[in-house]
């Protein structure tokens, strides 16, 4: 019975390597309508009539438009919460074992 030779893992891996398979490389095909692209603008080259903040106004008609958009969804919480209380309750209710 033959045994199969254990490599010596100590030494290096021999590299095969060829003149002709590092020249010969293959191409991948690239869509010619993205070779020239131009090239992007790097962070602070951009232009100053570009560089806009947005600034809230503050009359008394944006932050009613804010209290009542806060107003309304504090009260949509409090409906939903509110709400599936009601219909645990109801539940317990109606499907409680009688005696």
């Amino acid at each position: 019975m033959t045994h199969a030779r254990i490599p010596d893992f100590s030494q290096p891996a021999p590299v095969r390597s060829s003149a002709a398979a590092s020249t010969a490389r293959r191409r991948i095909p690239v869509d010619p309508r993205y070779l020239n692209l131009p090239n992007e603008r790097l962070p602070g080259e951009d232009e100053p009539w570009e560089i806009v903040e947005p600034i809230r106004a503050e009359t008394p008609h944006a932050r009613a438009f804010r209290f009542l958009d806060v107003a309304g969804e504090l009260l949509t919480a409090v409906a939903i919460i509110g709400g599936g209380m009601v219909l645990t309750g109801l539940a317990t209710l109606l499907w409680r074992p009688r005696p």
